[in-house]
């Protein structure tokens, strides 16, 4: 009775476990407790009134405006070009972040 089992790769554990590592992977941004005294610090000297009311709102709506173009393209193109976009934008921010001249 063994015609009716699958490989590992194409039941549905794989890719549930695959997109959680992803997840959580992609969600996982060690920079951002540094982004506050770096933009307050002598580099770019932003007030902190300036960081809380001008740049956040913005960084934040921005995600909220693009989560709709988003999801509409992950649906049209499904889901494996727009999670190698996404990694490939993570990797390539933080070959910016981790090889930055001081």
């Amino acid at each position: 009775m063994n015609c009716c089992r699958t490989s590992p790769s194409h039941s549905w554990v794989f890719p549930t476990v695959n997109l959680c590592c992803f997840g959580f992977f992609s969600m996982m941004k060690p920079s951002e407790p540094f982004v506050i005294p770096y933009l307050a610090g002598p580099d770019k000297n932003i007030s902190l009134s300036m960081i809380t009311n001008e740049i956040f709102p913005v960084w934040t709506y921005s995600y909220l405006a693009l989560l709709l173009p988003v999801f509409v393209l992950t649906d049209y193109v499904r889901y494996k070009p727009v999670i190698i976009l996404i990694e490939w934008n993570g990797m390539e921010w933080n070959g910016m972040e981790w090889n930055r001249i001081e």
